[in-house]
């Protein structure tokens, strides 16, 4: 939240209340330089302030203090201006110097003094502020609670001074960022925040529209939720100008006439993209219903259209409405520079470049699921974890998403390694946990103190609260196994989709029990309708391959409400491959389903 004040502006117009306190500058040695002659006037001000009378003593500091500021000197004009107490002002001269106070603080982020510098306000009975003076204390109030993440409290500044704007523009912006400070805000202290009986109209008002959207994420009960809160706060301020990202709630779905499915036909991605294909033709033929519109679908083999003209041509002359893929992340990262194509696009893998507007990316991208791992891990209260992930180029993106990811929490990755094959796992964990180390420093004492008997208890390093581990399921089984013989077997170990194979195998999983790992609806959950019949027909649903059935489902599923999901923060949809989501950049998120292996079978857990 940006609020528009600057200390050099402050500065400069407490100086048009101030009077009678202009010192001369002339110098007497005309080679100093400016700030040298800036420094002489501060000394000079600040002098006549230590045997002024506290009035003119505060001008005399207010006018240092705007010197230093100008300089960017920001915590000497602090320093100078803690000095002057506004109890002992003229009442004309209170707010400005406590103003001045509370920006200094902010700009030194000590927001707690801020706050305290401006509470020395609320107790001066004879000081009447103006309507201005009121919306400039909020303002600042609201940036003190915000450095402090006090949501609420910050909340409750704006909500009050949203109520002191005269013009319709200027709610709206109050009403976005007081949208987006309760939007931080637990469902459950939301809901304690609800029945404290301590808020006021407009706060009570705005509290209930967050819960009731806090625990409705998923778009259809969305709607239903808003209009129930419309129904019992006609009057309320929200009602009139709602935050303009619950817009997004009240746009019409895409109905599309003519979708274009664009997948190869031919080549290494033939298959997956079959496997796609057969997907979005499943939800196709279970989305008709008489009396519905349908949309019509085109498919075009992306190994012959292969360029953003040659698609343009064929979109205009077929009058395509929206475009289901590519598949090849290159022929994706075309898509996403260029200007030819002007209908909305869901791809089917991501481009690491900028996408123009309209279009969105979505793919079974495994960096999302390091991303949620490192979100699990923190919430457990991990702090320090290592990472083992394969000697290939997709185990090294998880790593690195999961560092990056973890780090950016306030975590630490202590340890990362790549493990090769398996005929090296044994020597590879060793290496990992620190064991052989272990093993080498009692050889090398025992060479030492020959004549003695030593007492040796091996243990691995000590430093990390957490595995995290990415492996096909063969592999896991083995480094797993390998990990509690090494001495780890107390430690969480959090794991990719990989570990688990798609179908249950409770004798050979017995080496997973304990392994915390996340996967999709599809593999996890009960089969839905659309894998049933799919799988009367493939033998193959259940393999990590299968997901690629689920990607095309939830393709065709989400292409009507791309527009709403992208405009809702935190809105989803139920999906095969996920609880889906859309960011700003037009990126699909795929919330994942958890789950724990115990007696060799996954347990989906919360």
């Amino acid at each position: 939240m940006k609020f528009q004040w600057r200390l050099s502006l402050s500065a400069i117009l407490i100086s048009t209340i101030i009077s009678g306190c202009s010192v001369s500058t002339t110098s007497t040695k005309p080679t100093l330089t400016a700030a040298e002659q800036d420094q002489q006037r501060v000394e000079s001000l600040l002098k006549k302030a230590n045997s002024a009378k506290p009035i003119k003593s505060a001008q005399y500091r207010a006018d240092a203090a705007k010197i230093l500021l100008s300089l960017d000197r920001k915590q000497e004009a602090a320093a100078v201006l803690s000095q002057i107490d506004v109890a002992l002002l003229a009442p004309s001269l209170r707010f400005d110097i406590a103003k001045l106070q509370a920006e200094a603080s902010l700009e030194q982020n000590q927001p707690e003094q801020a706050l305290q510098q401006l509470d020395r306000l609320n107790g001066l009975s004879d000081l009447k502020l103006l309507t201005e003076q009121e919306i400039q204390i909020l303002e600042l109030r609201a940036q003190a609670f915000q450095l402090q993440q006090q949501h609420f409290s910050e909340a409750k500044e704006l909500i009050r001074l949203s109520q002191l704007l005269d013009t319709d523009e200027a709610k709206q912006i109050l009403h976005d960022q007081i949208w987006n400070s309760l939007l931080k805000i637990e469902a459950t202290q939301l809901s304690e925040l609800i029945r404290s009986g301590t808020n006021s109209y407009h706060e009570q008002g705005w509290l209930e529209l967050a819960y009731e959207l806090s625990l409705n994420t998923q778009l259809d009960t969305q709607n239903q939720a808003l209009n129930n809160w419309a129904v019992l706060w006609e009057s309320h301020p929200a009602q009139k100008l709602p935050p303009q990202s619950l817009g997004g709630l009240n746009a019409q779905t895409f109905l599309a006439q003519k979708i274009a499915v664009l997948l190869p036909l031919e080549g290494k991605l033939a298959k997956p993209a079959n496997a796609i294909k057969e997907g979005i033709m499943m939800a196709h033929l279970r989305s008709q219903q008489p009396g519905k519109p349908s949309p019509e679908l085109l498919f075009l083999d992306s190994e012959k259209i292969n360029t953003p003209i040659q698609l343009a041509s064929i979109i205009n002359e077929q009058q395509v409405d929206m475009i289901i893929g590519p598949l090849a992340k290159d022929y994706v990262t075309t898509l996403a520079a260029d200007q030819h194509i002007q209908v909305p696009v869901l791809a089917l893998n991501y481009t690491d470049s900028p996408a123009r507007e309209g279009m969105y990316q979505f793919g079974l991208s495994a960096e999302d699921e390091a991303t949620q791992i490192a979100e699990r891990a923190w919430k457990d209260g991990i702090r320090r974890a290592a990472v083992l992930t394969p000697n290939s180029g997709w185990g090294e993106k998880i790593s690195k998403a999961f560092e990056e990811h973890f780090t950016s929490l306030g975590g630490m990755v202590v340890h990362s390694s790549n493990f090769g094959d398996i005929s090296e796992f044994s020597e590879h964990v060793s290496q990992f946990l620190s064991t052989d180390k272990s093993k080498q420093r009692y050889k090398n004492v025992r060479k030492v103190v020959y004549t003695h008997k030593i007492e040796f208890e091996e243990h691995r390093r000590h430093d990390m609260e957490a595995i995290i581990l990415t492996a096909l399921p063969n592999d896991a089984r083995q480094l797993n196994t390998m990990l509690a013989y090494n001495f780890a077997g107390d430690l969480p170990i959090y794991a990719t989709s990989h570990v688990f194979s798609g179908s249950n195998n409770p004798i050979q999983d017995q080496d997973l029990n304990n392994v915390t790992f996340l996967g999709t609806p599809w593999n996890l959950k009960p089969p839905s309708q659309d894998k049933v019949l799919i799988s009367q027909q493939r033998n193959d649903t259940n393999s990590r391959f299968g997901r690629l059935y689920a990607l095309g489902l939830d393709a065709y599923r989400i292409h009507p409400y791309l527009k709403q999901l992208s405009a809702v923060p935190g809105t989803q949809i139920n999906g095969e491959t996920g609880q889906l989501s859309i960011n700003n950049n037009g990126l699909v998120f795929r919330t994942l389903t958890w789950a724990k292996y115990k007696d060799g079978i996954p347990q989906i857990i919360e």
